[in-house]
């Protein structure tokens, strides 16, 4: 353990905080008050704001605000409890999850648990954070950084960028900055449990989220109902080795974009892609590699929006047959066809906008707190002018994403150095097993991570889902463990595997 809470420096100490967060957990906590939401987005479902303190080490001192919502369970009389759930990011904001409850748990669940998202601190409308007084303040400072940069100017300017930009955050973000990591998060989790009435906690967590879940597991491991983990990060290699963890982020998106371009020719007809993919894609890649492709009448196709944009498309099975047309169609345009973009009616591919999830005068939340919380959580190199060479590296292992991902938190170059984590032990028996699930194709996520995360808790048990796309989706049978487990507490027997039900490319 290299930091939790405070940086201990004997056993003694650093037994003594692990056991004084459960003991903690006892006070007295208000219930959650819940009133009819009044957005618009959310019109139907209950809404609610909750205070836990800034700083969880001087629970007397300032706090900051939590924004929920709830979608009450349609069964009160068999309630069970309240199921959280966490969308991801960091940088994700939750209340909206409530809109999309039929696509995370199976009627039987609703009928049996209140589903509650929130905004984590500092995110959404939990009191964002916020690097910039206006959107065209961020807009001019990020626009200057390339995602994937390879000249000595881009590679200049995206660092220099980066730099103002995390001196921005130091400067406008205020007292959050320093009390945004996950250690919090799941501190404030607790909270919330307590006032929702919960003697447990029973939380799905997507991505980042699985983060959370597993922290919160550690810390709390004798409150833990049901913790389901889906599309999950390796938490110790995340929070002690941030810099190894990106290496593999880069490879999980890379074996991803393989089993892409080989379903699609597989697919043959069914994939507009086929044919060699594998071969198409790289030609692409390189050749955009080397500079913008400017197709007549159409626009301009730069490196950046290409791996963006494949690396966007890649979390959802859904979109692969429009992303090969869309591919083709780029790919004809670029060598030699430029009228291929205008019959196919596919446009160039576009990398996705910044991130940014609210709809108010200032769109950069998330990403604000992207590195907010990632800073917070792990440790990477302070001295920027040696990301150029990691760089290098990666993308010599992993020549489509290895370079954007190497750079993708070179901000936390200059983050301030923040003491409130939590970097394990992550073997803390629970009370009850923790369901971890995954997709053998997740990009962000990749399924070692997953067999990583099941081995490192003191309790978890695997279900793999064969199959693509960022998270368990598209299928049946991940949906009936979910119910089973979510219920009754039933995991499935030890390697089971289930299957999506509808392929990459279906027929024509």
């Amino acid at each position: 353990m290299r930091r939790f809470a405070v940086r201990a420096g004997t056993a003694l100490a650093l037994i003594t905080a692990a056991i004084a967060v459960p003991s903690a957990a006892t006070a007295a906590a208000p219930s959650i008050a819940w009133s009819a939401c009044t957005e618009t987005a959310l019109l139907g479902f209950d809404c609610a704001t909750y205070e836990v303190p800034l700083d969880h080490d001087k629970p007397g001192g300032p706090t900051t605000t939590i924004a929920l919502s709830r979608r009450p369970a349609d069964d009160p009389a068999r309630k069970i409890g309240t199921i959280f759930v966490n969308p991801g990011g960091p940088g994700g904001a939750g209340r909206g999850m409530v809109r999309s409850s039929a696509r995370i748990a199976s009627p039987e669940v609703l009928a049996r648990f209140d589903l509650v998202g929130f905004d984590p601190r500092g995110i959404g409308a939990s009191d964002p954070v916020q690097c910039y007084p206006t959107d065209a303040e961020a807009e001019a400072v990020l626009e200057r950084i390339a995602n994937v940069p390879i000249t000595r100017e881009q590679i200049r300017n995206t660092l220099t960028a980066n730099w103002e930009y995390t001196e921005a955050c130091k400067r406008n973000m205020g007292p959050l900055l320093t009390h945004m990591s996950t250690l919090n998060v799941a501190k404030d989790l607790d909270l919330l449990r307590r006032g929702a009435g919960d003697s447990r906690l029973t939380f799905i967590g997507y991505s980042y989220g699985t983060l959370i879940g597993a922290t919160y597991a550690n810390l709390y491991p004798s409150k833990v109902r049901a913790v389901i983990l889906d599309g999950n990060v390796d938490p110790d290699q995340r929070t002690n080795h941030r810099l190894a963890n990106k290496f593999g982020r880069a490879g999980g998106f890379e074996l991803a974009l393989t089993g892409f371009l080989a379903e699609c020719d597989k697919a043959g007809a069914a994939c507009a892609f086929s044919g060699d993919a594998r071969g198409k894609f790289d030609r692409l890649r390189d050749r955009l590699r080397q500079g913008p492709a400017e197709i007549p009448g159409e626009g301009t196709v730069t490196i950046d929006a290409l791996v963006g944009y494949i690396g966007q498309q890649l979390y959802n099975m859904g979109n692969f047959p429009a992303a090969a047309r869309t591919l083709q169609s780029t790919y004809d345009a670029v060598f030699g066809d430029p009228a291929a973009l205008r019959s196919a009616g596919t446009g160039l591919p576009k990398a996705p906008p910044g991130r940014g999830w609210l709809g108010d005068a200032y769109a950069y939340n998330s990403n604000d707190s992207f590195y907010a919380v990632n800073c917070a959580d792990a440790p990477l190199p302070r001295n920027p002018a040696l990301y150029p060479g990691f760089a290098a590296v990666f993308e010599k292992a992993y020549p489509t994403f290895g370079r954007a991902e190497a750079f993708s938190e070179v901000g936390c170059a200059n983050w301030p150095v923040v003491k409130e984590a939590y970097d394990g032990p992550w073997n803390r028996r629970t009370a009850q097993t923790i369901l971890v699930v995954n997709p053998t194709y997740d990009p962000a996520t990749r399924y070692d991570f997953a067999v990583r995360m099941t081995r490192q808790l003191g309790n978890a048990r695997l279900l793999t889902l064969d199959g693509f796309g960022h998270a368990s989706r598209y299928s049946a049978c991940v949906t009936s463990w979910y119910t089973r487990y979510l219920i009754n507490g039933e995991v499935p027997p030890a390697g089971t595997r289930c299957t999506q039900d509808t392929v990459p490319f279906p027929a024509v």
